[in-house]
């Protein structure tokens, strides 16, 4: 691939014949294609006037043309039918011009070739033109239509390889900049990078490698805006396979960017709150009257879990000022050294708080297991069931209220 440029199509110079003339229009030689144009072997062809091969009717014509092209500086071109048998005379077309010094050493060069492939020649020129231009209006049309910047950079157009040799106007209303002041700098894509995010744009790497690459960072606009842009990029080739540029369309992603991270922030809300709602779950704290709380277990007890349980059931007891907490432990499935040693802090701080603590759901094995232990349970009142532990508060909170009145 190489870099794009406008050229006008010629005729195949195979299809032309070349000679030159002395003055008078002899032939003094003669290319190859001379035998498909006039008819005749080059060597058959050396010695003749061109007029002899001419129809009668347009000699005229050709020695007015010839004389006129041996007094000009410029090429005079004109169209002459040949002698010819049964079939119709064959038009050609010639362009003759004058090379040499002086009048009598000029010479006549001639370019001849059939007047119907000249005019196919020209009406494909014309229509190649005509889809050259359609083509160019519809990329033009294209590139407008891309919700971003399009661009090119080719590294034949500047040694440093950083100057960007295409951009579209769409860059304007992207970045605040001009495409002239895009085109300007040979710097200037790392100048509208953030600076923490110039290593990370810098996809060269990829695309000398895998021949496409796509790369997200901040640009600061002329404004002073900061954009985030994704730039999806691939390597141009010369035909010998040599990187010659890069290509690509960068996309303004702020708005998603913006949206990604409300949802980033959003997740970790909702995963607090249900951390929150989970921790009050595993350690519910019921009011079932006037000073006294419950707070039944169930499950599995960690470090984690234990300690939530004692800060829970003191800040409850600390707020509700409540006199009597029941803990219960029916649903705990193992009691270990970890479940011991929560179930001691909670009582020993209840203690401190002036309130009194009931232990409930304490089963044979659970008993054996806490006296394997070695658990000091003085001070901690024990029952069986969690029914057993509420009969028990409220007769304590009864009498303590008998006790109030006396």
């Amino acid at each position: 691939m190489s870099s794009p440029a406008s050229s006008t199509p010629t005729p195949s110079l195979e299809r032309c014949a070349r000679s030159l003339h002395l003055a008078d229009g002899t032939f003094v030689a003669a290319s190859p294609a001379a035998a498909a144009v006039y008819g005749a072997a080059p060597e058959a062809l050396v010695g003749r006037r061109l007029q002899h091969l001419v129809a009668p009717e347009d000699v005229p014509a050709a020695e007015s043309a010839l004389d006129e092209a041996m007094r000009s500086s410029d090429a005079v071109s004109f169209v002459v039918r040949l002698r010819g048998g049964n079939d119709a005379p064959r038009r050609i077309e010639i362009v003759a011009h004058a090379e040499g010094g002086a009048a009598g050493e000029r010479r006549l060069c001639c370019t001849a070739r059939d007047a119907a492939a000249g005019a196919r020649a020209i009406a494909e020129h014309e229509q190649l033109s005509s889809r050259a231009e359609e083509m160019g209006r519809r990329l033009e049309r294209l590139i407008a239509s891309v919700p971003g910047i399009v661009w090119e950079i080719w590294f034949a157009d500047d040694p440093s390889r950083q100057r960007v040799s295409f951009v579209s106007e769409r860059a304007l209303a992207l970045s605040g900049y001009t495409p002239e002041e895009w085109l300007s700098a040979p710097d200037f894509w790392t100048k509208i990078t953030h600076p923490d995010d110039r290593r990370a744009a810098d996809a060269s790497g990829a695309l000398a490698t895998t021949g496409s690459a796509s790369v997200q960072s901040r640009w600061l606009t002329k404004d002073g805006r900061l954009l985030w842009v994704e730039t999806q990029m691939r390597a141009l080739c010369n035909d010998d396979g040599s990187l010659a540029g890069y290509c690509g369309v960068t996309l303004d992603i702020t708005a998603s960017k913006r949206a990604e991270q409300e949802q980033a922030r959003l997740r970790e809300e909702i995963i607090a709150s249900q951390a929150r709602l989970l921790a009050e779950l595993s350690t519910p704290l019921i009011p079932l009257s006037d000073g006294v709380i419950a707070m039944p277990l169930i499950g599995s007890i960690d470090r984690a879990r234990a300690e939530r349980v004692v800060e829970t059931l003191l800040h409850g007891i600390s707020a509700s000022s409540a006199r009597t907490a029941i803990l219960d432990i029916t649903g705990v499935p193992t009691v270990d050294t970890q479940v011991a040693d929560a179930l001691l802090k909670a009582a020993r701080g209840v203690q401190l708080l002036g309130a009194e603590i009931v232990l409930t759901g304490i089963g044979p094995e659970v008993a054996r297991t806490l006296v394997a232990l070695g658990v000091e349970l003085t001070g901690i009142v024990t029952r069986g069931t969690l029914q057993d532990g509420i009969r028990y508060a409220a007769s304590a909170s009864t009498t303590r209220g008998a006790r109030s009145v006396a």
